[in-house]
């Protein structure tokens, strides 16, 4: 959370924290950076996954692949979420960890590891609505892509 160590703010498999939580009147978001774009969207995808159940708590056991295009990049980043909402949705997948390929015109393809949720070992703390566009921002500054998303939950 802003001003504060928040559960988002742990060592994924990166250097840096994995994402830091956003606080919203009655949502939640994330924030990430990343030196490459591609870094950025697996850091959000992971921190999604992290806030519904836990990573710890999601073995990898099956992949997908997921291919999401848009017209501006927040709009990508909000597809991209809602298409790995619509897996969980549909078919229960979570994921544990992700490859991600950002092309130009801004495209995004990615293969997502994990397993379909199994309500004995997979508590699901957050129930998401929807992915929003409301404050979706992917950006480059100081060397750096930042990106922010808010969940309707």
């Amino acid at each position: 959370m802003e001003g504060g160590a928040s559960k988002g703010e742990r060592k994924g498999g990166m250097e840096r924290a994995l994402y830091e939580i956003v606080d919203h009147t009655a949502d939640v978001g994330l924030r990430v950076h990343g030196r490459h774009l591609s870094e950025v969207f697996e850091k959000a995808a992971l921190g999604f996954y992290d806030l519904m159940v836990g990573l710890d708590s999601v073995e990898i056991r099956q992949s997908r692949e997921v291919r999401v295009e848009a017209q501006a990049l927040d709009e990508l980043l909000v597809q991209w979420l809602s298409e790995l909402l619509y897996l969980f949705e549909i078919e229960g997948f979570l994921g544990k960890a992700v490859q991600v390929a950002v092309h130009p015109s801004w495209r995004l393809t990615a293969t997502v590891h994990g397993e379909p949720l199994d309500p004995t070992r997979h508590r699901v703390a957050l129930v998401y609505k929807a992915v929003t566009y409301h404050t979706a921002a992917v950006h480059f500054a100081d060397g750096q892509w930042s990106a922010q998303v808010i969940f309707d939950v």
